[in-house]
């Protein structure tokens, strides 16, 4: 089986409060506490080990942090670049319920050096793992020499160089930019991502749909759409599918997406070899349901850690109602 390779540019220390209730302004009182490394392609990178799919999961991380790797599940799996800095935090606070209120701290700035050994790792990953896919998932930092958004181009050409597909799960600048590239097969757009994509709002899925296809023709292979309550979307330029999954219960919703992203991820990769530089087929409708199933099994769990897929919800996928409103408004940042 080939592997994917995931690359979290800004890893983060997670520290997830359960409460019955949050009282704005009080002291509140937590029954459980749970805290470990993650990040957005780290999630990703253990839901796929859970699922015995190879994966490297490569991460810069500050050198006065490393020993955080060891209070992580699955370090193995983990390929790491000592980078100046620490780690910055993320708390979630999950109330009985299911209702979330993170506050997140802004990523660390990577230097141009530093960032280089990063690529040049994750390249390296891609071989030793015989990868499929590689994925960059999560915030993207500064470059603190520039100022600017860490450089993905050269991280992207050697990818698809290699006959390895570019999947991307990020949203801001960051998003609208490398959507617009040429260098991406897969973006990860939730329904708000995806109208500011297209600059305009979406009312029913044929909306999600069309605004999906005008991303196909920018370039993106595939436009796996996360619509919240209404399912998913899975679109390319020839064919596209709606899926759904009930989930167990409703618990923490941060990290559905990812999940949601290893499915996809999971059952879109080769098997068995495949001629030098051939992409492998993408099964669209196994791959979404897959996607919805794993994603509705996230949201019923009090972190981002999935330890097993084995009670993953049976799913349900079909060709999209276009015609169906959207439960949730989709909103346009303004400016």
């Amino acid at each position: 089986m080939s592997g994917v390779v995931t690359l979290t540019p800004a890893p983060v220390l997670d520290r997830t409060y359960l409460v019955r209730s949050l009282a704005h302004g009080k002291v509140n009182r937590s029954y459980e506490v749970h805290e470990y490394m993650s990040g957005k392609g780290l999630n990703v990178a253990r839901t796929l080990h859970v699922a015995r799919v190879p994966v490297a999961g490569v991460l810069p991380i500050g050198r006065d942090d490393e020993h955080l790797l060891f209070r992580t599940p699955y370090p193995h799996i983990l390929r790491i670049v000592p980078v100046l800095g620490r780690i910055r935090v993320n708390t979630a606070i999950v109330e009985d319920g299911g209702r979330t209120t993170n506050v997140n701290q802004s990523a660390i700035p990577i230097s141009t050096a530093d960032w280089q050994r990063v690529v040049d790792l994750t390249i390296e990953q891609l071989v030793e793992t015989d990868a499929d896919w590689m994925v960059v998932s999560g915030t993207h930092p500064f470059d603190s020499d520039t100022g600017e958004y860490l450089d993905m181009t050269q991280l992207f050409e050697r990818t698809r160089e290699a006959g390895v597909r570019v999947a991307l799960d990020t949203s801001g600048v960051p998003l609208e930019r490398l959507t617009r590239s040429g260098l991406v097969n897969l973006i990860k757009p939730n329904a708000d991502e995806l109208a500011n994509l297209v600059g305009r709002n979406l009312h029913t899925v044929g909306d999600a749909l069309e605004a999906g296809r005008e991303l196909n023709a920018l370039g993106v292979e595939v436009a796996l759409v996360s619509l919240g309550a209404d399912g998913a979307l899975a679109i390319t330029a020839e064919e596209a599918y709606w899926g759904a999954a009930v989930a167990p219960q409703l618990v923490n919703t941060t990290g559905a997406g990812d999940a949601t992203l290893a499915g996809f991820l999971a059952d879109s990769i080769a098997d068995e070899p495949r001629p030098s530089g051939a992409l492998p087929r993408l099964d669209l409708q196994h791959a979404l349901a897959t996607a919805v199933s794993w994603g509705a099994l996230a949201v019923s769990l009090p972190t981002t850690l999935i330890t097993s897929i084995a009670d993953a919800p049976t799913p349900i996928v079909e060709i999209p109602d276009a015609k169906r409103e959207l439960l949730e408004t989709t909103h346009l940042v303004v400016g």
